[in-house]
């Protein structure tokens, strides 16, 4: 992702029918439930950064359980439909990489849901992540998920040209196939990718490509940005696994919840 207002991934948000696919009132994913049953009783004194809103999934489950709540996402058209939708709770057009109007250490809670994060490039994302950490205070939490490199086998198999009994269906397999590997002419090379971008068909390639990372070198990030008590949770899973967690290398879920807390002060 690079400019701001220019980018493919960008125009894609502010259409009109990805806005409404996004407003849909969509539940929480599984790792969110457990997330939301075990914050539920100290969100009431949080102040929490909802990062990539959209259409206020998220918000429709988290917000008013807040302390205080502040909605964020860089399509204009997302934040002006939550603000039609959820007049009572703040948002704000913003970049993940530039949280200017966040001071530091003024959150005890950022979540960045839905991949959104995965938008950037791998320099995008680290300076992202750095934003989350600079806006938590010590103790906070944040939460991101993130593609997952172990499932791509399942995506490059997805748009494997196949012949169908239909005439339809093996000109529809022939193209997509076709757009796949013209995008990702080397991703056979590269493979198994332990973190890289790759495009995955998202909004049948409206977007720009989305990084993927295995789980290991995701934890491996947060450890280096200085987060404590990493845990991981598949997006089919309501249970959390410790970052340090072998199995976690091999995880084969399409995503992956991270969830770490910014060190206290000495």
């Amino acid at each position: 992702m690079s400019g701001f207002a220019s980018d493919l991934t960008h125009a894609t948000y502010e259409s009109p029918d990805i806005v409404a696919l996004y407003a849909r009132p969509d539940g929480l994913q599984k790792p969110e439930e457990t997330l939301l049953a075990q914050l539920r009783p100290s969100l009431g004194s949080m102040d929490m950064l909802d990062i990539g809103v959209g259409g206020g999934r998220t918000t429709r489950h988290f917000a008013r359980l807040a302390h205080s709540y502040l909605g964020v996402d860089y399509s204009a058209a997302m934040i002006a439909r939550c603000k039609a939708e959820f007049p009572a709770f703040r948002f704000a057009v913003a970049d993940a990489r530039r949280l200017e109007l966040v001071a530091d250490e003024s959150c005890d809670f950022v979540l960045f849901s839905y991949n959104g994060i995965d938008h950037l490039d791998a320099r995008g994302r680290r300076t992202a992540l750095a934003e989350m950490r600079r806006v938590l205070r010590p103790g906070g939490l944040m939460v991101f998920s993130s593609h997952n490199a172990n499932y791509l086998p399942a995506i490059v198999d997805r748009f494997r040209f196949r012949v169908h009994a239909s005439l339809r269906e093996t000109l529809r397999s022939f193209k997509w196939s076709g757009v796949f590997w013209a995008k990702n002419g080397l991703l056979q090379y590269r493979m198994p990718l332990a973190a890289g971008r790759v495009h995955d068909g998202t909004h049948s390639f409206r977007s720009s490509a989305l990084y993927y990372v295995r789980p290991d070198v995701g934890v491996a990030e947060l450890h280096r940005l200085g987060m404590v008590d990493i845990v991981c949770a598949g997006n089919e899973s309501r249970e959390f696994v410790p970052g340090d967690d072998p199995r976690l290398a091999h995880d084969p879920n399409p995503w992956i919840y991270y969830v770490s807390r910014k060190p206290e002060r000495a």
